[in-house]
């Protein structure tokens, strides 16, 4: 028995923490996008419109950006483990009840379970890793990390697909379940092997409120973007929420017990310039994933099976060079990594403008790949770098900020490209390229930040 207990501690306890923080990571991230290709079905089966369909995705993503945060703040109360558990337990249920739906608001009110399971999981994956592993596997790790949220937009489409065509869409939510239970075992077994330390506090109940309400007020803003019809009501809640997050900022600030710490986390100046990369991130993440169909499709007029293939080259790109950077980081290249990768971003977008129409469509696809070597080169070592920032006490907290600011950047990315393409329709061609061009613009405007920063901040040591 003795021995089984220094087996857990010392050779099975890191690989169960990164199965249980990768696990959550595939799963929240997976069914994000694994409904998006079945919502005609829905539509049709449920009897119901397609704008009604398609609030199963966003109750589904607005629950979780809104209790991500709040999730973080609890994790580093009671435990990473502990939160990590219910958003299993909740995921996994709201999976269970998906399946079960026999009418369209059954399922909208489920998927919103769901997402509230996906917050929690979301909200404690890499502070499992920071503060639970040790120390140095932390970046292999945060690398295995890195793989998960890449192959999440690779496999839900792919799986959705697969279970349309059996004609067995129940399973497209059932899944999950099977994946559910040997994480929520996992759990059970690390948390009576491993005691975590807390902080107790009271909960900000006026800071959740505030940050739901802008996250809520972007989200509708970013969602009506795209659509001329409902343009003038967009661009104000837009301004809503960034102001709410100004109003937020100046009330955590203020605060003794705060769900985000900014003063503390103000004491590490550069924690500002990780989040805008983190934003930039999934800015044009966002724009990849949204563009290059248009192109392959509609300029280079192929086909839809083939289209399917060729876009796989960032999310490919991704998984492969998150893992390879992962090795390579020992945690003390986190900087140089985030740096480079944003480099190689940045040449990708670059190559991207200079296809033309007539190029072969291995060209684009060779692009993509290489954007998505800059991310797995990039993105674990950006975590890294914020999770750094913050105190051992407050890794849930700091690390579920990393995440919420990421998905608003990828909601807000996927409205702006989808209105750009809009305002220069029926020059398709010309969307794309300002899309490209826009991308292109803020990743070099991040790395000379980046320069900068890290300059002025060497010159004051």
């Amino acid at each position: 028995m003795i021995v089984g207990v220094c087996i857990m501690t010392k050779q099975t306890k890191n690989h169960l923490i990164i199965l249980i923080a990768g696990m959550g990571m595939l799963l929240s991230t997976l069914d994000t996008g694994i409904i998006n290709v079945a919502l005609p079905f829905l539509q049709h089966q449920f009897h119901s419109t397609t704008s009604i369909a398609a609030l199963s995705v966003v109750g589904y993503t607005t629950s979780l950006a809104v209790l991500i945060l709040p999730f973080g703040y609890l994790s580093d109360q009671i435990g990473k483990l502990k939160v990590s558990l219910i958003g299993l337990l909740i995921f996994g249920f709201g999976s269970i009840l998906c399946g079960l739906a026999t009418n369209i608001s059954g399922l909208i009110i489920f998927r919103i379970i769901q997402g509230i399971g996906a917050a929690a999981l979301q909200a404690t994956s890499a502070a499992l890793i920071t503060t639970l592993m040790d120390h140095d596997r932390v970046s292999k790790a945060l690398g295995v990390l890195g793989i998960m949220i890449g192959l999440g937009p690779i496999l839900g489409p792919t799986i959705g697909g697969f279970f349309l065509a059996l004609n067995v869409w129940r399973l497209i939510f059932w899944i999950n379940v099977p994946f559910a239970i040997l994480g929520l075992i996992c759990n059970y077994l690390l948390i009576h092997q491993i005691h975590e330390n807390t902080a107790k506090q009271r909960f900000d109940l006026s800071g959740s409120i505030i940050n739901a309400t802008m996250i809520i007020c972007l989200l509708a803003g970013f969602s009506l973007l795209s659509k001329a019809t409902s343009f003038k009501l967009a661009v104000p809640l837009i301004i809503c929420g960034l102001v709410l997050g100004v109003c937020f900022y100046t009330f955590e600030f203020r605060l003794n017990e705060p769900l985000v710490d900014f003063r503390t986390l103000s004491k590490a100046p550069k924690i500002w310039l990780y989040l805008l990369q983190t934003a930039v991130f999934g800015f044009t993440s966002a724009i990849v994933f949204l563009i290059p169909p248009f192109l392959f499709e509609k300029v280079m007029h192929i086909d839809v099976g083939v289209t399917g293939l060729l876009v796989l080259g960032a999310p490919v790109g991704l998984v492969i060079f998150s893992r390879v950077s992962g090795s390579q980081n020992d945690g003390s290249k986190n900087q140089k990594f985030s740096r480079w990768g944003l480099v190689v971003i940045a040449l990708a977008f670059a190559g991207l403008l200079l296809v033309g129409v007539q190029w072969p469509p291995i060209v684009v696809t060779s692009c993509l790949f290489l954007f998505g070597v800059g991310g797995g080169y990039f993105q674990p070592a950006n975590i890294g770098n914020i999770m750094q920032s913050g105190s051992a006490n407050s890794q849930g907290t700091i690390g579920s900020l990393q995440r919420m600011v990421q998905n608003i950047a990828i909601a807000s990315g996927t409205a702006i490209g989808s209105t750009l393409i809009n305002l220069t329709s029926p020059n398709l061609f010309l969307g794309i390229q300002v899309n490209w061009y826009l991308a292109l613009f803020v990743v070099v405007i991040i790395i000379i930040a980046d320069i900068l920063i890290n300059f002025l901040y060497s010159k004051n040591i």
